[in-house]
């Protein structure tokens, strides 16, 4: 126990508190068969004095550790009867899973996040020695640019709440900030934690609305778990159903969209799936048409207007018309002299 005092205090902003660095310890020294304190110290990102304290600490705390020279390098190893199976991942695994990892990097500030965090730093300590070269790095070789992702600091209560809830199929009372103003307070069964556009959403049946709705967590303004208040999760739903049919999340009127992108924009509008039911019509100037089956058309507004003078609405004329209005008031602010 003597050891614990001399390792270094964590600071509050620190991934591992004492006891899972020895745990980090003893899975590298389980993967490799064996390392010397440079390794471990190479591994967990520590100082060479700081390595060997977690092994000096980790021989204290009972672990069967035995010391090996190899030439005049010193192995630590641990006896064969402690030993566990190691992790073997091929390159595409090991890119992928690092490729989910930065995808999910919006979510800071949730917990999820740091949960993550944790569970790729236990991987890569139980990787073999070969397998954590070729892992090294990836962190900066695979990395997601996320675009005005949502602030989430001091979400990781609420998050809990919703997370536990859903686990145990509990239901919620919220307070959420109507659209309008002001803010009311319900219960809520939650279905379904949904993300959309980097952003993070409750679906689940609302006793206020008496209807299934989706809810930001960014209108959140207090989330509290019913403990032992549980309600029959729907063996009909599927979240599929909740966006099923809109352009995002948010559902209208069914309308039939038709959308003209000159030529510039062409090439990058017919690359991507932007709907279950478009079709593409490509003209002979180089432009397209765009055709599409939607339930409402609120959300392809601002989709049409971040293309600029690029894109036409053709169809229908309630979406044609909000866009000219738009385009006339922004043209209006640009008019006024400063």
């Amino acid at each position: 126990m003597a050891y614990w005092a001399d390792l270094p205090v964590p600071r509050a902003d620190e991934r591992y508190a004492p006891a899972r660095r020895l745990e980090a310890v003893r899975n590298v020294l389980n993967a490799t068969g064996g390392a010397s304190v440079y390794e471990i110290a190479e591994r967990l990102e520590v100082s060479v004095r700081t390595a060997l304290r977690y092994l000096k600490a980790l021989e204290a705390s009972g672990a069967p550790l035995y010391e090996e020279l190899d030439g005049k390098l010193k192995i630590w190893r641990l006896m064969a009867s402690a030993r566990q199976q190691t992790i073997t991942l091929t390159t595409s695994q090991m890119v992928s899973l690092a490729m989910s990892r930065r995808v999910f990097d919006f979510l800071a500030g949730t917990g999820f996040k740091e949960d993550l965090d944790d569970v790729f730093e236990r991987l890569e300590s139980t990787l073999r020695r070969s397998d954590f070269v070729a892992a090294r790095n990836l962190d900066r070789k695979i990395y997601d640019v996320n675009e005005a992702p949502h602030r989430y600091e001091g979400r990781i209560e609420h998050v809990n709440d919703i997370v536990t809830a859903l686990i145990k199929e509990n239901r919620l009372r919220v307070t959420y900030a109507r659209a309008g103003g002001g803010e009311s307070s319900f219960l809520l069964d939650p279905y379904t934690l949904l993300v959309y556009k980097k952003g993070l959403y409750l679906v689940g049946y609302s006793h206020r609305h008496g209807s299934l709705r989706t809810f930001s967590l960014d209108a959140f303004r207090d989330v509290d778990w019913l403990s032992g208040e549980s309600f029959e999760y729907p063996a009909e739903y599927h979240p599929s159903q909740v966006a099923e049919g809109a352009f995002g999340l948010i559902k209208g009127e069914p309308c039939h969209v038709q959308i003209r992108f000159e030529r510039q924009v062409a090439r990058y509008v017919k690359r991507r799936i932007w709907h279950p039911s478009q079709r593409i019509v490509e003209l002979e100037d180089g432009a397209l048409e765009l055709h599409m089956d939607v339930l409402g058309f609120l959300e392809i507004r601002s989709w049409v207007l971040s293309f600029g003078d690029k894109a036409e609405v053709l169809g229908p004329e309630g979406l044609r018309e909000v866009v000219r209005e738009e385009l006339a008031r922004a043209l209006a602010r640009y008019s006024k002299s400063t």
